[in-house]
């Protein structure tokens, strides 16, 4: 456990700094969200763009990794949808799909990145940027999806493709990973400047985004949303996590640092973007919110409990 602490240690106390930044004056809530939009516009991209597209696809790799991510998302994404109708029955469909999208996705740019390239290192990046490169476009698309028909029951479903066409359209980090892959397909690479301007442009996502972060926690109140908070905490730190491990390990038997990346990716908070949908279709706005304060807080003792259970995998006992 000790090591484990080492390895989130530093993820934590620039968290706290962008948190005591933001308590003691010096960053306004508008400031925070400027910096939420560096990191989403410009800097995430470039960092996800370059990897993915440098990214070597193995010509043996299984599906078995792809699988062993998405099926144990998507299923909890189901169950906090229909378990969320029986323990909050009271609140309208679109809040349900919020419940369930928090309960699955994962905080993946702003802290699944740093922390799980720093307790395994760099090997770690292959099945990471793997999982990356079509994490938001599936997931995306199951949300979006689902709150456009939650919001709008009067749709048509050939509707459906240009609305979500759109909504993709405007997620910067969504169109960069898309553009990795296709960039990687060509096998042109990439030429040292770009390559040089990218790692630049993207070196600054992770330090930026964990401030943000921590500013973020600073005028977000849980208050009354707790409940709901913790309801999606259970499926986001706990449920999905095991899940995850064991299709990947006892289903798929992939390499135990595969197993060890991809559990660790699931068992981060709840993404930002929860907040974003929630903020874009006006429903849930307060309880969204509370989702990631609430896990991110949780998810310091928890992800240490996983980096334990890894530990013979962290680079820092290697």
């Amino acid at each position: 456990m000790l090591i484990a602490l080492f390895v989130v240690a530093p993820v934590i106390a620039v968290i706290a700094l962008g948190y005591g930044a933001a308590w003691r004056g010096v960053f306004s809530e508008d400031n925070v969200a400027t910096l939420n939009r560096f990191v989403f516009t410009l800097a995430a991209p470039a960092l996800l763009f370059r990897n993915v597209a440098l990214t070597d696809f193995p010509d043996d790799l299984s599906i078995g990794l792809w699988v062993s991510y998405y099926a144990p998302m998507l299923a909890i994404m189901a169950l906090g949808f229909f378990i969320g109708r029986l323990f909050f029955p009271a609140r309208g469909p679109a809040e349900y799909v919020l419940l369930g999208f928090g309960a699955c996705f994962s905080n993946t740019v702003m802290l699944g990145i740093p922390i799980i390239l720093t307790a395994f290192g760099p090997g770690a990046g292959l099945p990471l940027f793997l999982i990356l490169a079509f994490h938001g476009l599936l997931v995306f698309t199951a949300a979006l999806t689902c709150l456009e028909a939650a919001t709008n029951p009067q749709m048509r479903l050939k509707d459906m493709p240009p609305k979500l066409a759109h909504a993709m359209r405007d997620q910067a980090v969504v169109m960069a990973l898309a553009a990795g892959v296709l960039w990687n397909f060509t096998g042109l690479g990439l030429a040292a400047p770009i390559d040089r301007f990218l790692e630049l442009v993207g070196a600054a996502a992770i330090p930026v985004a964990l401030i943000a972060v921590g500013g973020r926690l600073a005028f977000i109140a849980v208050g009354d949303n707790l409940p709901v908070a913790l309801f999606v905490g259970v499926f986001k730190l706990a449920l999905m996590p095991v899940g995850v491990y064991l299709t990947a390990h006892y289903l798929f038997g992939l390499p135990p640092l595969f197993v060890a990346t991809i559990t660790l990716l699931s068992a981060m908070p709840s993404g930002v973007f929860t907040a974003v949908f929630a903020a874009q279709y006006k429903v849930a706005e307060a309880e969204a919110s509370s989702m990631i304060v609430v896990t991110t807080v949780l998810s310091a003792f928890t992800i240490s409990l996983w980096l334990t259970f890894f530990s013979d995998l962290l680079v820092a006992v290697n």
